[in-house]
């Protein structure tokens, strides 16, 4: 579990540190006025940046993230795969058998505020919390930053998680605590899953060593 945590050290400090202020917020407010303040803060360019940003760990792209670490690290792969697997049945889990009763912020201002929604984007109604997008993209990112070993991607990992979840909230899928919430999931259960397997002594290769070595023989 040591050795693991050194490979991503710098995005689960960061982290932690992130989440302590977002703790803190959420606790100090009201989730429905949170929710307004933050809506407040839009223009065009944003509008079409969160638009597009919002599908980073969608499953095209956690299939050829995955596909790649493949290549070079079968274990790895299989690791992050099943990490991101399992942080999205539990997050979906208690999404639609504990807290079902969560609305999003669509239905929940429904007729009460005139929030600012952009254009073509299907917005949904139930099933509120936890966010699957951001449990998808924490654990995405960690999975990826645990196999570049380089501080300077690790954090771009992390930004890149950190959009991806807070575009939810831009875009009124979700609710700040959503979007918390679901990162705490998919950071943890991820690093778990990759810790367990790190050790490992099988699939040290990736299927490009296996295809250059079986080339050879032949």
């Amino acid at each position: 579990m040591k050795s693991a945590f050194q490979e991503v050290k710098l995005f689960i400090s960061v982290h932690a540190l992130v989440l302590l202020g977002s703790l803190v917020v959420i606790f100090a407010t009201d989730q429905n006025e949170l929710h307004l303040w933050f809506n407040q803060f839009h223009n065009p360019f944003f509008d079409q940046f969160f638009k597009y940003a919002t599908h980073m760990a969608e499953g095209l792209v956690i299939g050829l993230i995955v596909f790649i670490i493949l290549i070079y690290k079968v274990r790895y792969a299989i690791a992050g795969l099943i990490g991101i697997v399992v942080s999205g049945m539990v997050t979906q889990f208690f999404k639609r058998m504990v807290f079902n009763d969560h609305f999003r912020p669509s239905k929940v201002f429904d007729g009460i505020a005139n929030l600012h929604f952009v254009d073509g984007v299907s917005l949904h109604k139930a099933f509120s919390f936890p966010s699957g997008h951001s449990t998808a993209a924490f654990a995405l990112f960690l999975f990826l930053a645990f196999t570049v070993n380089n501080r300077k991607l690790e954090l771009l990992c992390y930004a890149l998680a950190l959009i991806n979840a807070f575009s939810r909230v831009y875009l009124s899928q979700h609710f700040f605590e959503d979007i918390t919430v679901g990162s705490i999931i998919g950071t943890t259960i991820c690093f778990v899953i990759l810790a367990l397997f790190k050790n490992q002594k099988w699939g040290e290769k990736g299927l490009l060593a296996n295809f250059e070595t079986n080339r050879n023989k032949s």
